[in-house]
């Protein structure tokens, strides 16, 4: 039997979401687990990458199992930085790659950005580019074309919440999107140096990625596939959630009650 499961981390303590011999990663961490469990071969496959320091809700994997595995079973062996919460039985060939869609979330922290410009620049980004000045190089003859379904940023307060969904992304691609939003956002660069980023073809800049720290994998959807959530699991999520909540909040008003004005 083939299972995919929605899986949540927090990314700081990974160097990224594929599994990397020596290193601790979100795959490794999850091959561990189903060894405990007793599965020898799981056929493993995640839905994307993420690198290290990138966060995530609504990752997908898939294995295999001879026995039924449920979340909560998941979770018993896996650390508290990876939480399983829904799952469904799935065919045999089933890949979490070949997903309709995934959606990314940055958050951004500061001031005196000019949404406006943003927002504009953001509505250039729907519709099919080439997006290789937002990318890290892929080997020779590697297409960097990807298809934008929606994109939309907003101020909260302290914060700037950029979301983005798309058929999939390159390597770096929501990152380095963000530096050029906020170039255009604190007026070093216009929207037209924004358009242009889009027509590598005619001009080329490498754009540096935003922090990972900022960025996570809320979602990934599909067709076909009609997850179930487990109501432990995820009572279990939100409160690890919570904790990191009080703790990092905490913090954040503690020293910004030392900081110049």
């Amino acid at each position: 039997m083939r299972f995919a499961f929605k899986i949540a981390y927090f990314g700081e303590n990974f160097h990224g979401s594929q599994y990397q011999p020596n290193q601790r990663t979100v795959e490794g961490e999850i091959l561990k687990a189903l060894k405990k469990l007793g599965i020898e071969n799981p056929r493993l496959r995640s839905a994307g990458r993420t690198d290290t320091g990138v966060h995530a809700y609504g990752q997908v994997i898939a294995f295999n199992s001879e026995e039924k595995i449920f979340p909560r079973i998941l979770n018993s062996e896996l650390p508290e930085d990876i939480t399983s919460w829904a799952w469904a039985k799935i065919p045999d060939n089933f890949d979490p790659r070949r997903a309709r869609s995934r959606v990314y979330t940055y958050i951004m922290y500061g001031s005196g950005y000019d949404i406006s410009s943003m927002r504009k620049a953001v509505k250039e980004l729907l519709g099919v580019h080439d997006f290789s000045n937002f990318t890290k190089k892929f080997g020779e003859g590697e297409s960097c074309v990807r298809e934008i379904y929606s994109a939309d940023i907003r101020a909260d307060k302290e914060f700037i919440i950029f979301e983005i969904e798309g058929n999939a992304f390159t390597w770096n691609m929501v990152r380095c999107i963000v530096t050029a939003i906020m170039e255009v956002g604190k007026q070093h660069r216009s929207i037209d140096w924004f358009k242009d980023l889009l027509n590598p073809e005619k001009y080329k800049e490498r754009v540096e990625p935003a922090p990972p720290y900022g960025l996570i994998l809320k979602d990934v959807k599909y067709d076909d596939v009609e997850f179930e959530i487990d109501d432990y699991a995820l009572k279990t999520l939100h409160s690890r959630i919570e904790k990191r909540l009080i703790y990092h909040g905490t913090l954040f008003k503690l020293f910004s009650m030392f900081r110049q004005t």
